[in-house]
């Protein structure tokens, strides 16, 4: 079996530099793609390679669903939506 690739959110590729991630990732907080799809996707201009032994990558522009509130006059939620922003959305 190939090896996977990692693909981080905004917030753990940030952290990346300092913790760094163990060669045989297992963990369920991201993604795992092959290698093949990453290249695809690099290529394509949506993912960026993290570090230099290309075990790991990130999306180049993060989007993420957040909650958003409509509130009448007296501060009251009558509606709550869903918005694309840019970044992980703080998770």
């Amino acid at each position: 079996m190939p090896p996977k690739v990692c693909i981080l959110n905004e917030g753990d590729a940030r952290s990346f530099k300092f913790a760094g991630i163990a060669h045989r990732c297992s963990s369920r907080r991201h993604h795992h793609f092959s290698r093949k799809e990453v290249d695809e996707l690099v290529k394509a201009g949506e993912l960026i390679w993290l570090g230099k032994h290309r075990r790991v990558a990130a999306f180049r522009s993060a989007r993420s669903w957040v909650k958003v509130y409509t509130r009448n006059e007296f501060g009251e939620v009558i509606c709550c939506g869903m918005q694309l922003v840019p970044g992980d959305g703080g998770f």
